[in-house]
C-alpha cells in the first residue's frame, strides 16, 4: 500500500471508504438510516488494518448513521474528530427504498425494465437524478480537497458514491467499477495534485477490478 505523503506540495491522499455491513444489505438502502449489524461491526478491526499504512490527518463521513459508526471507530483509534458532511450520503431511492430487486420487478415491471435500460437517465421513482447526484459528488470530494491540502483524509461513505466518483474521474473516462470490488469497508485511494484527481496504478488497497457492465448505485 502507498503511504500518503505529507511534505508541502505533494498533494492531497483521499481514502474512499465504504461503511460496514447493515441489515439492508442487498436492498436499495440510499436515505434509508440502518445501524451497523453485528456483521459490520465484526468487520471494523478488519478495516482499521487496511488503513493501518496510512499517516491519516482527517477524517469525514456521511451523516447517515451506518457511516456515522464506520467512521467514529476509526476517529477513535487514531484521535482524530469526524467532520459530517450532508453531500457524502447515497442515492436517494424515492419509494424503491428498502425493497430488493425482485420485489421492485413485482410492483412494476415496465418502470423496472425502463430503469434498466436507460440506466443512469432515470431515476427511482420519486428518487434523486443521477446528474444531482454527480453534481453534489463532485462538490464534496473538491471541498474535501481543498480542506485537507497535503494531508491524507477518510472519506467513510456508500457504494453508489465510491461508483460514481471513481468512474468521473477514471481513464478512460466513465469506467464502471465492478460492484463486488467495492463491498462493504472496502477502501480506494485517490490523489488530487494542482486541482487534478488521479488514480495510483493499483486504485485501491484491495485490487480494482473493472467491468462493461452498468452498476447498480447505491445497490
Amino acid at each position: 500500500m502507498t503511504r500518503a505523503k505529507t511534505q508541502a506540495g505533494s498533494g492531497c491522499t483521499l481514502l474512499l471508504v465504504r461503511h460496514a455491513h447493515t441489515a439492508m444489505a442487498r436492498t436499495f438502502c440510499g436515505l434509508s438510516d440502518p445501524p451497523l449489524d453485528g456483521q459490520g461491526i465484526a468487520q471494523l478491526d478488519g478495516l482499521q488494518q487496511k488503513l493501518e499504512p496510512y499517516r491519516i490527518t482527517h477524517i469525514f463521513s456521511s451523516n447517515l448513521q451506518r457511516a456515522r459508526q464506520t467512521a467514529e471507530s476509526i476517529a477513535l483509534r487514531c484521535g482524530l474528530q469526524v467532520r459530517y458532511l450532508d453531500f457524502l450520503h447515497e442515492l436517494a431511492f424515492g419509494s424503491w427504498e428498502g425493497l430488493d430487486w425482485d420485489q421492485i420487478v413485482a410492483r412494476d415491471p415496465e418502470y423496472a425494465q425502463r430503469w434498466l435500460d436507460f440506466y443512469p437517465s432515470v431515476p427511482a421513482p420519486g428518487g434523486e437524478y443521477f446528474e444531482h447526484f454527480l453534481q453534489r459528488i463532485q462538490h464534496a470530494m473538491t471541498s474535501i480537497a481543498v480542506q485537507v491540502e497535503d494531508g491524507c483524509a477518510v472519506v467513510v461513505t456508500h457504494a453508489g458514491v465510491i461508483r460514481t466518483f471513481l468512474a468521473d474521474i477514471a481513464q478512460p473516462r466513465g469506467t464502471v467499477f465492478d460492484p463486488a470490488a467495492c463491498d462493504y469497508t472496502s477502501c480506494w485511494e485517490v490523489g488530487r495534485k494542482a486541482g487534478q484527481w488521479h488514480l495510483p496504478r493499483q486504485a485501491a488497497p484491495d485490487e480494482a477490478k473493472v467491468t462493461t457492465q452498468p452498476a447498480r448505485v447505491g445497490y
